[in-house]
């Protein structure tokens, strides 16, 4: 019995193939590829669709601006000095109150997404060519 167990590991004996850690390597290398380059493309049409979202957002935050009277009010603090040190509490909050917030805070947040998408594509942009280095090297 033991000679015929012998004989059957004997033949299912695994023969290591020489490429197999390089082909290994490899394929890591083509996944970190591809996960790169959809990183990138995600983070730019993140980044180009945060910036189409930003030109109607500004307009409308302009329009805002307008008609809540905020230009009038702030147009007060540069005309008069004396209406300002006597009624500063009153003209301070009439401005925060004709703030368009929701106007402000949509175009900030579009803003942010724009600078956040545009780091990352970067990030992303170097890591490619650090392992388009490491790999070409190895």
């Amino acid at each position: 019995m033991q000679e015929k167990l012998k004989e059957a590991f004997y033949k299912a004996r695994h023969e290591e193939n020489s490429y197999l850690a390089e082909n290994i390597w490899h394929n890591i290398i083509l996944r970190n590829k591809r996960i790169i380059r959809l990183k990138l493309w995600a983070f730019s049409f993140v980044g180009i669709t945060s910036l189409a979202g930003l030109i109607p957002t500004w307009h409308t935050l302009s329009n805002d601006l307008t008609q809540s009277g905020f230009y009038e009010y702030i147009s007060l603090v540069f005309s008069n000095s004396t209406l300002i040190l006597s009624y500063w509490k009153e003209l301070t909050f009439s401005i925060a109150e004709s703030l368009p917030t929701t106007s402000i805070v949509l175009s900030f947040s579009l803003i942010f997404i724009l600078l956040l998408s545009i780091k990352y594509v970067m990030k992303q942009i170097i890591i490619n060519n650090y392992i388009g280095e490491t790999y070409k090297t190895a």
